[in-house]
């Protein structure tokens, strides 16, 4: 097996916008293939308006349908207990021994909070972590954050990064900023047209769109509950 890349969350739905970013950086980093890994418990987040997680995976491998990049990942719907990123990627090394390192995608804030994190300092000790920022940033958070995180991995007058930039830490791994066309769409956005009974039609992909449509009154009674996030 090639370079693997793994897109984490909880993928309340997942959107155009989580696609194209896989594809993206799969095409960036010549990876050749990317997992999308459905969060099944999150630690950080509250439950309500979260859809179950089968439907999710389903609504995922709709929307993954036809992209040879793209697949799905469900291990951590085979875990018990709170879905923490660093038991994941521990155990995805155990599975697949003699592998190369897989490539886990971050936005900048989620790679800013790793210290809040379970253990989140040490995930490259189990993946290559990409941080994908937002339109206009400089690439300060990522030089700040490494700084924090992993000291000595990189000298206090180092310039910003102006594009792609990967720096290999002190106490092993290695972080990528990697900077790639994003589409400005939320999942947040999604569920707020959907109660609304607003079309959500090139926001998803078609047959992800065609599921939830399927899935109609089980998805409006679970987001009637949610709450903005």
């Amino acid at each position: 097996m090639g370079a693997t890349g793994i897109l984490g969350g909880t993928f309340n739905p997942a959107h155009n916008g989580h696609v194209r970013h896989a594809v993206e950086v799969a095409e960036a980093l010549g990876l050749d293939r990317v997992l999308l890994m459905p969060c099944a418990t999150p630690p950080h987040k509250e439950s309500a308006g979260l859809l179950p997680f089968e439907l999710r995976v389903e609504l995922l491998r709709a929307a993954v349908q036809g992209i040879p990049l793209l697949g799905v990942e469900t291990l951590e719907g085979e875990l018990e207990g709170p879905s923490y990123t660093w038991r994941t990627l521990k155990e995805w090394a155990a599975r697949h021994p003699g592998e190369d390192l897989p490539y886990f995608m971050m936005g900048a804030e989620s790679f800013a909070a790793l210290d809040t994190w379970k253990n989140g300092r040490e995930l490259p000790h189990f993946a290559h972590l990409v941080m994908v920022p937002r339109n206009g940033d400089d690439g300060s958070v990522f030089h700040e954050s490494i700084r924090s995180f992993w000291p000595g991995s990189l000298p206090d007058d180092s310039n910003v990064p102006l594009g792609r930039e990967t720096v290999h830490l002190a106490g092993g791994g290695c972080c990528t900023f990697l900077p790639v066309p994003r589409l400005d769409i939320s999942s947040t956005f999604i569920r707020a047209r959907w109660r609304a009974g607003r079309s959500l039609s090139a926001l998803l992909p078609d047959a992800e769109l065609a599921v939830l449509h399927a899935r109609a009154a089980e998805v409006s009674a679970c987001w009637a509950t949610a709450r903005p996030r």
